[in-house]
Order: structure tokens, then C-alpha cells, then sequence
């Protein structure tokens, strides 16, 4: 009986969702790149944005290089929030970014966010931590937040194109299917450091989404409680008929 329950114990740890899934960031290639004029919204912007869809806000950063360091948070308020700050920017809602979404094709809810970096080229600029932030679930983020995509450790990122207008990075491995409710309030965080000349800009572009395996009639952890219980069940059935 005892293996049992540990068993079951066991399986039903092992169907809780992660804290946080890893993202993946990768160097743009010519052919890849994505156009400023063509990645819409901007979450975080440090240079003239063009095309922002109405009533999509964001932290309208501006560097002008006398900062080496920024934790800067995103805003559904248009606006130029301090380094640091969460608490005074509007977040996005569930609602809005599954609507935004949608509205980009046969995606489903995936997403990836282009990085357009803007310095010198004497030193690389390194990203010590992108991520996206459940403000409505429990977890250790900013304001006890759940940290719902992050990434795994701070990645350089030298200029690839001088100057603002092309993207030189695409970080991917966003899929909110699943993961939130259409009311909750969700802040993107970007931090980095050894910040050059001008700033950085990060924008939500459309990339196509990955095929997972279709869940199985019954699965998921009411499914496999459900499973647990009935071999509970069967178990003191056995033990009677004994």
C-alpha cells in the first residue's frame, strides 16, 4: 500500500508543470532578418517605433550611453519607465497578447521576440536575463510572479548590423497555450549589461510554431489521478478477495 501512494505521489510531482520554460536565442542570419518597419509591437523600444498596433504600449526606452547596466520591464502604457521599475508600468493582459496572437495566422500561440542592438561594436553587450512574467500566478519573480519563460544563462551579443532598423537576434520558445488566463497581467523583463552608445529594442515577431505530440484521451494530471485512484481501487479489491 505504502509503494503505492508513493508511487502515485511520485507521478502526480512528475505531471506539475516547470516553473519556467528555457528560451533560445540565436544570431540572424542576412536572409532572416527581421525589418524593424515589420516587427510589431514593440514590447521595449529605444528608437522611433512604426507600425505599433493601437493601444499596444510599451517602455520607450531611451540611452543616449551613459548607462553600462538596464532591468528594464515592458508597459501596455507608452512611456519611458526608470531602470528597475515594475511597479509603475500597465501590464498586458492574457486577452491582449492571445488576441494579438491569433490575429498573425495559423501560429497558434507561439511567438518569438527580435532583439535589434544598437552599440559600438568595441565590446559585446551581454543579456543577462529575458523573460516573461506572470503577475496573477504565484512563483519567485518580481512581486512574487511566476516566471513563465526565461533563459538559461546571460548570452553575448555583439553588433551584428550597426546602427537601428534590422533585428541581429531572434529569441524563440514562447507558447502561452496553456499557460495563462485571459485576465491575467503579464510584464515582459529584459536586463543586460556592458550597454554601449544606444539602446536596445525588443519586439514580438511572428515565428512558426513547433509540433508537439496531441495529448492522449484522458492525460494530463486529472487523467493520471484518476488512473492513480483506480489502481488504488483494485489494489484493496485484491487485498479483500485475499
Amino acid at each position: 500500500m505504502r509503494k503505492l501512494l508513493l508511487a502515485t505521489a511520485t507521478l502526480v510531482a512528475l505531471a506539475l508543470p516547470a516553473n519556467a520554460t528555457t528560451l533560445s536565442i540565436n544570431p540572424l542570419a542576412d536572409a532572416d532578418v527581421v525589418p524593424q518597419s515589420q516587427s510589431a509591437p514593440c514590447i521595449i523600444c529605444a528608437t522611433n517605433v512604426g507600425g505599433q498596433p493601437a493601444g499596444f504600449g510599451f517602455n520607450n526606452f531611451d540611452s543616449q550611453g551613459n548607462d553600462s547596466s538596464f532591468n528594464l520591464f515592458s508597459s501596455n502604457v507608452t512611456g519611458s519607465f526608470a531602470n528597475g521599475d515594475i511597479a509603475g508600468v500597465t501590464p498586458y493582459t492574457g486577452t491582449q497578447l492571445i488576441n494579438f496572437l491569433q490575429g498573425l495566422g495559423d501560429l497558434g500561440l507561439t511567438f518569438g521576440v527580435a532583439v535589434d542592438i544598437n552599440s559600438t561594436g568595441a565590446k559585446s553587450e551581454v543579456l543577462t536575463q529575458f523573460r516573461l512574467l506572470d503577475l496573477d500566478q504565484a512563483g519567485d519573480g518580481p512581486l512574487g510572479s511566476l516566471v513563465l519563460f526565461d533563459i538559461s544563462s546571460p548570452y553575448a551579443m555583439p553588433d551584428i548590423r550597426n546602427g537601428n532598423g534590422s533585428a541581429d537576434y531572434l529569441i524563440t520558445g514562447f507558447n502561452l497555450n496553456g499557460l495563462i488566463n485571459p485576465g491575467d497581467r503579464l510584464v515582459f523583463q529584459a536586463s543586460w549589461d556592458h550597454a554601449v552608445d544606444g539602446g536596445e529594442s525588443f519586439y514580438i515577431v511572428a515565428v512558426p510554431s513547433v509540433a508537439v505530440p496531441g495529448p492522449i484521451a484522458g492525460a494530463g494530471l486529472p487523467g493520471l489521478i484518476a488512473a492513480c485512484g483506480g489502481l488504488f481501487a483494485l489494489s484493496r479489491r485484491r487485498r479483500r478477495a485475499a
